[in-house]
């Protein structure tokens, strides 16, 4: 693996991308914390903690980012906050890459994030 790959692929991972972590259990039944990104589906942080599963998310964006420029492929841009809409119950936000390069991003790069207030 290069080294210009690599410093290339720690610069793109440590973007803004929207990370969701998700309490979870082992096949034993031990709590685990799971972490993963919006953007890049196919990367997954786990860890006893929270911060743990985003630790090595970000690891785990590094090796994958690094393999990506390899392999000369598109690195998916973190999403950008695009509009708010509210409602008395709820609110949704649409977030979205789209407008960074909309000709490389399939329909699932769209997202729906609906919070309970």
């Amino acid at each position: 693996m290069s080294q210009n790959y690599l410093e290339i692929a720690q610069k793109l991972a440590a973007r803004p991308y929207f990370i969701l972590k998700s309490k979870d259990e082992t096949t034993d039944g031990q709590p685990v914390f799971i972490a993963r990104t919006l953007e890049i589906e196919d990367c997954i942080g786990q860890g006893s903690t929270p911060d743990e599963a985003e630790q090595d998310l970000r690891a785990a964006l590094v090796d994958y980012i690094e393999s990506l420029l390899e392999d000369d492929m598109f690195v998916p841009e973190p999403v950008r906050l695009m509009r708010t809409e509210g409602t008395g119950a709820s609110t949704v936000v649409n977030l979205s890459n789209r407008e960074m390069q909309p000709e490389l991003l399939p329909v699932r790069d769209s997202f729906i994030l609906t919070v309970q207030v």
